[in-house]
């Protein structure tokens, strides 16, 4: 006669937890291009019309051929000779023009998955550049996607949150928000997660930001 073996409650969510866990860790392990993709597309669409306007108004036709054609070489995924060219940019121009070689430059190591050189470019902008609050919370989430994909989830999760408080009112904050709750999950921290999770449904009540945020919130509130 075989002997029964109970199983508690609590060891059944543990295990939900851990299988939860392992899953959304392969998943990102698998499908991280998309997630770089996804990122990369928040952090470049906003600079369209501030290049646009840069353009319009620059003295410097020189600087914004130069630029326009390097912007080109990135996004027909020239990347190397972009990061050359927008390199170049940067050091040989101040103001705006400058400043958005410089974001661009790190966007070109971000496509180039060279994600140290990325974070470093980004915070050169940030830093040193401030014409713009939805371009430099952009440079911030850039630095959390690097981080996310460097799988150093808690401090992606934070840098998430420095860009929504760098411009709370940004278009990109509910996706901000969705990457803040997605990597405190995978870094396991629930306090920060449950934060997060909470300003994301007071701010943005019955979005699919919001109700992912709660699915993916689950793997560590069942813990």
């Amino acid at each position: 006669m075989r002997t029964k073996v109970k199983i508690t409650k609590k060891q059944m969510k543990q295990d939900q937890f851990t299988t939860f866990m392992f899953k959304a860790k392969d998943w990102l392990l698998d499908n991280w291009q998309p997630v770089a993709i996804g990122a990369a597309v928040i952090v470049v669409a906003i600079v369209g019309i501030v290049y646009f306007a840069d353009v319009k108004e620059s003295k410097g036709q020189e600087a914004a051929v130069r630029l326009s054609q390097a912007i080109g070489n990135l996004n027909r995924g020239n990347y190397q000779e972009a990061i050359l060219e927008l390199d170049a940019i940067s050091e040989d121009y101040g103001g705006r023009t400058g400043g958005m070689a410089r974001f661009y430059l790190a966007n070109g190591h971000y496509e180039s998955r060279n994600y140290d050189q990325a974070i470093e470019n980004y915070q050169k902008f940030v830093d040193k550049y401030d014409f713009d609050q939805m371009m430099t919370a952009s440079a911030v989430a850039g630095i959390a996607a690097c981080l996310e994909n460097k799988q150093e989830f808690l401090a992606a999760g934070d840098k998430f949150m420095e860009a929504i408080g760098t411009y709370p009112d940004s278009p990109l904050a509910p996706d901000y928000y969705l990457g803040a709750v997605r990597n405190f999950v995978m870094g396991g921290d629930k306090a920060k997660m449950e934060q997060a999770l909470e300003e994301l449904k007071e701010k943005f009540p019955n979005t699919e930001y919001s109700n992912t945020a709660t699915r993916l919130a689950m793997g560590l509130k069942i813990k």
